[in-house]
């Protein structure tokens, strides 16, 4: 410790005397603008307008994790890396900054908040961009206004909380004294003032800007309600244009830990490999209109779920009570299958709606109808039980194109993972993970059971290998827990399918396909440099050690799903209704007598739902979703008439 304590003094006494920046050497400058936008004169993010005004590069800035915090943001602008807010084991306390009479300021409580960060499962250092900068024997300064709180000083600090220099200035004298601090510094952090006199401040410090220095200007984040901050950069290129990051792969879309590495990256300080955020890039685009088009969308998906699902089955009763009217036991066992088919057709709609970008009412309705009526053609058209394989085909392999081009209309989709808390930003999440692995497996047992009945193992590997490569690859699903859901469903299918008891070497080899589907996925991510959460979390970890902590995050963040109420039903229902189907799966599976592949199909999808919510970091969500998913499937089962033919023909009726 007394070895710690020195090397941290030597440091401090390096920032006293490190030189001022050499003349033609790189700065850097962040700034965080507090901007009132509820004015009735200027709705819709104005700040976007006035930074591309300035020739600015601009879009949006995702500040947090998970829980929204505007002192969390500052943090992790700090120390470029995040985890979520649930992963943390105390809520995080309220510090600020502390000046001293020579220029000496330190971040008060910010002893409590390095433990708070150093118990959380992940690897996260606040001051660990101010604390690289001094090292390089790089300045850092702050520079606030009198009366306003000054939290986001943090962003200047090192690892023990202190910076120098910082000044608090009135407001009236601001610009002059922020022009004469930067020059003195490498990095310039400040909170500008409010509004009108802000925007004021920064002309000036954009005409003191030479080409090399990098600005970047965030909103300064409100309290309230999460949402993404109107953010401007100079010095990436493309004025008026677009901002974005390997983070994000989203035109218009950053998040908070790209800053630190694209500040150390222009100060030609090398980034620390704790860092999680990419540098800031800047390309052409539409400017403040693409970005306000992507906030409009991002910010109604959550608040649209859950009236979304009320929808669908509002519809799907009110075609209950006509069919039931219309031919009694025949017209529910009908609406029986309609409901089944229209739920694995219902992500794809969700891809139309997410690219026409409707009123709520508009989408609501083409949800609830477009399902309803996709679900009662294809029943109408495809004999049981076969037609669950035209929409889990057709369904994942529009969402298969739609990750080629980048996923621009599945992370906008109501079923998609929502950019807005900062978990996802492209490919798969874990509820829509969910939907297409269920659809990929009972899909491919209702295809088998017509076609290719002989080689349902065969079947059933291939599709599920497919599957698990376009969900898991790092250029298109991105997503880990794809790879083993898949994986986990997959293997069991085959064993059932196989009809006999497995033998120990055979369950062996069941065992190790997980393990080398995730070996497989790593060996395409780094052959195609997608640069997916697998490769950042595990094969770039530094040690073991690291490993181990992204599980017990994964499973901490799990765990904390179960904190509401709600969630706690949910799960209790879920282990239930699964408990109640493998007690009563002979009577649940009779009609399948003479389709063992759909049989199959649903016993690896039951496998899928169970490993998938014991994997994933929002296990209560997958377990429900899933379990929703297998009762419909079952009741699809319940309501057809089967038949001892092994080839069921397309098209042809004879529904029960």
């Amino acid at each position: 410790m007394r070895g710690l304590a020195l090397a941290a003094a030597l440091v401090w006494s390096l920032a006293l005397w490190a030189p001022a920046p050499a003349q033609g050497a790189p700065r850097a400058l962040v700034a965080f603008l507090p901007y009132e936008e509820d004015r009735v004169d200027r709705p819709g993010l104005p700040l976007l307008d006035e930074l591309a005004r300035r020739e600015l590069a601009v879009g949006l800035t995702s500040p947090t994790l998970g829980g929204y915090s505007d002192r969390q943001m500052a943090l992790d602008t700090s120390q470029g890396a995040r985890v979520a807010a649930q992963a943390y084991d105390r809520p995080l306390e309220l510090f600020d900054l502390v000046v001293s009479g020579d220029g000496r300021g330190r971040i008060s409580r910010f002893e409590s908040v390095a433990e708070r960060a150093e118990r959380a499962p992940g690897n996260v250092v606040p001051g660990l961009m101010g604390d690289a900068l001094l090292r390089a024997r790089r300045r850092v300064g702050y520079a606030g206004v009198i009366g306003e709180p000054h939290y986001q000083a943090v962003v200047a600090a090192d690892r023990r909380g202190r910076l120098l220099p910082a000044g608090l200035f009135d407001e009236a004298t601001f610009p002059e004294r922020a022009l004469g601090l930067w020059p003195k510094v490498d990095l310039l952090v400040t909170r500008l003032p409010r509004d009108e006199a802000g925007l004021r401040a920064l002309d000036r410090l954009l005409a003191a800007r030479r080409p090399e220095d990098l600005v970047y200007v965030v909103r300064s984040p409100p309290q309230g309600r999460l949402r993404l901050l109107e953010t401007g950069v100079a010095g990436l290129g493309s004025p008026g244009g677009l901002i974005t990051s390997a983070t994000t792969r989203r035109p218009g879309l950053v998040a908070a830990t790209d800053v630190a590495p694209s500040v150390l990256g222009r100060l030609g300080v090398g980034v620390d490999p704790g860092m999680q955020g990419r540098p800031l890039e800047a390309r052409a685009g539409e400017g403040p209109a693409q970005a306000r088009r992507l906030a409009e969308r991002v910010g109604v998906v959550v608040a649209r779920r859950l009236p979304a699902v009320t929808w669908f089955l509002g519809g799907w009763l009110a075609l209950l009570g006509v069919l039931v009217l219309s031919a009694r036991a025949a017209g529910a066992r009908c609406a029986l299958r309609i409901l089944f088919l229209a739920a694995l057709w219902s992500p794809g709609v969700l891809l139309a709606t997410a690219a026409l970008a409707p009123s709520r009412l508009v989408e609501m309705v083409g949800l609830s109808a477009g399902s309803l009526a996709l679900g009662a053609l294809t029943d109408r058209l495809v004999r049981w039980p076969l037609a669950p394989a035209v929409p889990a085909a057709l369904v994942f392999c529009a969402h298969a194109l739609d990750l080629a081009a980048g996923s621009p209309l599945i992370v906008t989709s109501l079923a998609g993972p929502n950019p807005m808390g900062g978990a996802r930003y492209y490919g798969i999440g874990n509820e829509l993970e969910t939907m297409l692995s269920v659809s990929v497996l009972l899909g491919t047992g209702a295809a088998l059971t017509a076609f290719w009945r002989g080689r349902a193992p065969w079947g059933f590997a291939i599709a599920s290998l497919l599957a698990a490569a376009v969900l898991g690859a790092g250029r298109l699903g991105a997503d880990v827990g794809a790879v083993v859901t898949l994986a986990a469903g997959g293997v069991v299918a085959v064993l059932v399918a196989r009809g006999r008891r497995p033998s120990a070497r055979v369950l062996a080899l069941a065992l190790s396909v997980p393990v080398a589907g995730l070996a497989a996925l790593v060996a395409l991510d780094l052959a195609t440099g997608g640069g997916a959460h697998l490769t950042r979390s595990v094969v770039e970890a530094g040690s073991p050690a690291d490993v181990l902590e992204v599980v017990e995050r994964r499973l901490r963040l799990s765990v904390s799903g179960l904190t509401s109420s709600a969630a706690r039903v949910n799960t209790v229902m879920s282990v239930a209704l699964i408990g109640f189907g493998v007690w009563k799966r002979r009577e649940l599976f009779a009609p399948l007598e003479h389709a063992e592949p759909f049989r199959a199909g649903l016993v690896g999808a039951l496998a899928a739902v169970v490993v998938g919510a014991l994997a994933n970091d929002s296990g209560p969500v997958i377990l429900f979703v899933g379990t929703l998913a297998l009762v419909l499937a079952v009741a699809y089962v319940q309501a057809g008439t089967p038949r001892p033919s092994r080839r069921i023909p397309i098209g042809s009726r004879g529904h029960g």
